[in-house]
């Protein structure tokens, strides 16, 4: 049986050719359809390649998954099939410098 799972996700923004001093991460939560939190685990990693776009700058951003910082099953009753992998929650960290994932989930308490 499947169960709906919540997934707290965090995200690099890397440029190229790289202009500015700034770093940008986003937060993100989706539901996932999973059997447990190992496959959890699987589907976001096969979900989420990264994925290069052109900017504003004239470049490219790849934007790459660095992190999974939580998992929490549900246990409302929802509708699942529609929510299978559906984005509930989204914010973008910017930096005035270079930051590391890890200094990012340290000064956010992504990981909490």
């Amino acid at each position: 049986m499947h169960e709906l799972y919540s997934a707290k996700l965090l995200f690099e923004f890397i440029p190229s050719p790289k202009v500015r001093p700034d770093k940008v991460f986003e937060e993100r939560i989706v539901l996932v359809k999973a059997k447990d939190q190992n496959e959890v685990k699987k589907i976001i990693k096969k979900s989420f390649p990264d994925e290069t776009s052109g900017n504003g700058d004239y470049g490219q951003t790849t934007t790459k998954l660095v992190s999974i910082l939580d998992i929490f099953e549900l246990v409302d009753n929802l509708e699942k099939e529609p929510l299978h992998l559906s984005e509930v929650y989204s914010r973008h960290l910017i930096f005035d410098e270079e930051t590391s994932p890890d200094e990012a989930i340290e000064k956010y308490s992504l990981d909490k």
